[in-house]
């Protein structure tokens, strides 16, 4: 089985390095070109299925790169870690109007979870949750179109779940990993940047 993994092309909130994961928003020009990038790269593979997040930017994503050749299957367990009160705000402006918050998160950055947020192993619980079903019901090439925050979580899936791993990696924009599972064994066999 073949898992193709595509970080959503930029959006302005990305560019302006935003915490936004719940925030619904649409790519920019420069995702746009990324997207279409992925596109070309994927376009020698038939796709038996195909995953989005809810969040608009993965289904613009899925749409600029196939076209509307296959039907999306939308899964809330791909959306992007919740951010609660932090969202819409940079790294900077919650240390500054949330100090004891960021504190605590940056103490516990695996357990604490922003008012109105969800902690980052509530986050890849919900991750390991897809990632198990989705090899369970294996078919020969899926690709999943989703989040920065996820793919790392997926990462981290592939790694029997080490948590603090999830900072080892970078998954930028138009990325495109490929997942392999094998004979009960699955790997990272791939990451490309676009």
């Amino acid at each position: 089985m073949n898992i193709y993994l595509v970080r959503h092309g930029e959006t302005e909130e990305n560019k302006n390095r935003y915490y936004y994961g719940s925030l619904d928003v649409s790519l920019n020009e420069n995702g746009i070109t990324q997207a279409k990038k992925a596109g070309k790269a994927l376009k020698h593979i038939i796709f038996d299925k195909l995953y989005v997040s809810e969040r608009i930017r993965t289904k613009e994503t899925a749409e600029l790169a196939l076209g509307n050749d296959i039907a999306a299957v939308k899964d809330s367990r791909i959306n992007e870690m919740s951010f609660g009160v932090f969202e819409g705000k940079t790294y900077e402006e919650i240390k500054k109007l949330y100090p004891k918050d960021y504190k605590c998160w940056e103490e516990d950055w695996m357990d604490f979870a922003p008012n109105g947020g969800e902690s980052y192993r509530d986050f890849y619980n919900r991750v390991e949750s897809f990632m198990d079903e989705l090899i369970k019901n294996p078919c020969e090439n899926v690709l999943v179109v989703t989040h920065g925050g996820v793919i790392r979580s997926i990462y981290c899936y592939v790694l029997n779940g080490k948590l603090d791993l999830y900072w080892k990696f970078s998954s930028k924009n138009g990325d495109i990993s490929l997942i392999k599972y094998e004979y009960g064994n699955i790997f990272i066999d791939s990451i490309t940047h676009i």
